[in-house]
């Protein structure tokens, strides 16, 4: 399948990127990510698929700076990652439901802010331009007033996306975006966040395995802790695709929330979901 977003504008820094060098992390015993080295450019768009329980989410925490690596190190362009390289792009239910559009946005400003503005800020604005600037990119200024527990599933998300885009940061990370969303609403959601963004590097951990080839430059096969292929999306096969959810069938599941609890392990992912 064609992949849609070959050309890609220059980064916001220079560098050498975001830099997995032989990370491992464990949680009560159980390891959720096993000696994982990777490079990752400004610019990109990389999918990291895979079954549940193969280390994921973990991952993407990494990459965050919310864990540590029991081993190795994350970097980026040469410096530990922190809050303000990358950015966490959460889930739409993690919005605020009677607060409107416009508010949600300025909570990711507020960082930035003294306490006491902070406080005040997303509810009565000083300088609300930046929040309708990303709640224009994402294609919802006209709903900037409107709370958000009226808007679609597919609207929360974008405005969850708009809301991490405040944070201005080099490194953009999504878990799941496009969950529990409609198969239209999935295209749109990613459409929407790549048109968004302005050469940051986004990684996005993701089940729609035809979603991510398609849309993606660069995808990231893990199963059991493991990066079992890194490879740009035109190339991924078939093969590669049925031995990476067969080596999660059987695999218990440690990709919790950094909480290490071990449950049992859910039916393998198919590839199309």
């Amino acid at each position: 399948m064609k992949n849609e977003h070959a050309a890609r504008p220059e980064g916001k820094q220079t560098g050498h990127g975001l830099l997995f060098d032989g990370v491992t992390k464990g949680f009560g015993g159980k390891v959720a990510v096993r000696d994982v080295s990777l490079s990752l450019n400004a610019g990109e768009r990389v999918a990291v698929i895979g079954p549940s329980g193969a280390g994921k989410t973990t991952l993407l925490r990494l990459a965050a700076g919310a864990l540590r690596p029991d081993a190795g190190a994350v970097t980026f362009n040469g410096s530990s990652v922190t809050g303000s390289t990358t950015t966490l792009a959460y889930q739409g239910e993690t919005l605020v439901d009677r607060r409107t559009a416009l508010s949600n946005v300025l909570t990711g400003r507020i960082g930035a802010l003294s306490w006491l503005r902070g406080f005040i800020e997303p509810l009565l604005p000083r300088h609300p331009e930046p929040a309708l600037e990303r709640l224009g990119a994402v294609g919802l200024v006209e709903r900037a007033d409107v709370p958000v527990k009226s808007l679609s599933a597919g609207e929360r998300q974008r405005v969850a996306f708009a809301r991490a885009l405040m944070q201005d940061t080099a490194v953009v990370l999504a878990d799941e975006p496009t969950a529990n969303l409609d198969p239209s609403s999935r295209r749109n959601v990613i459409d929407v966040l790549d048109a968004a963004l302005n050469g940051e590097l986004l990684i996005t951990v993701l089940h729609d395995v035809d979603l991510a080839l398609k849309h993606f430059d660069r995808i990231v096969g893990m199963a059991d802790g493991l990066v079992r292929f890194d490879t740009p999306a035109p190339a991924v096969t078939d093969d590669q695709l049925d031995s990476l959810f067969a080596a999660g069938a059987s695999t218990p599941d440690t990709d919790a929330e950094g909480t290490g609890t071990e449950k049992e392990s859910e039916a393998p992912v198919p590839r199309y979901v």
